[in-house]
């Protein structure tokens, strides 16, 4: 019995891939403090081909890593992000694969307009 839930957990933690080239990205959203400028995003990427593939990963067309001729690969990297970033896979002609944005939230509510003027009487 205990070997059918721990079963059911590992296939539950890692989906098969249904298409040609899948992917998962974590985390896709960072949370940014009042007093920090930059957002520093824990990113743990892990992709899966049918066939070998040739490819990059790409942060706002930046490259990240590149995999020659492979079904899989990895890639955790810790990133510096100031707002929302684009991540993608591309093959070696520059063809998006693959894409997920990042986004980055503010945890400083934003201010609000005054309704009233500061000199008004009412």
């Amino acid at each position: 019995m205990i070997f059918l839930s721990l079963w059911s957990l590992v296939a539950q933690a890692a989906p098969p891939c249904a298409q040609m080239l899948c992917w998962q990205v974590a985390p896709t959203v960072c949370l940014l403090d009042q007093q920090q400028n930059n957002c520093q995003l824990p990113l743990q990427l892990d992709w899966q081909s049918a066939e070998p593939l040739s490819a990059c990963a790409y942060l706002n067309d930046r490259r990240l890593q590149c995999w020659s001729a492979s079904q899989q690969g990895q890639l955790q990297q810790q990133l510096s992000l100031a707002g929302p970033a684009n991540l993608e896979l591309r093959d070696m002609q520059q063809q998006v694969l693959l894409q997920q944005q990042l986004t980055v939230l503010s945890r400083q509510p934003e201010r609000r307009r005054r309704l009233v003027a500061p000199w008004s009487v009412f």
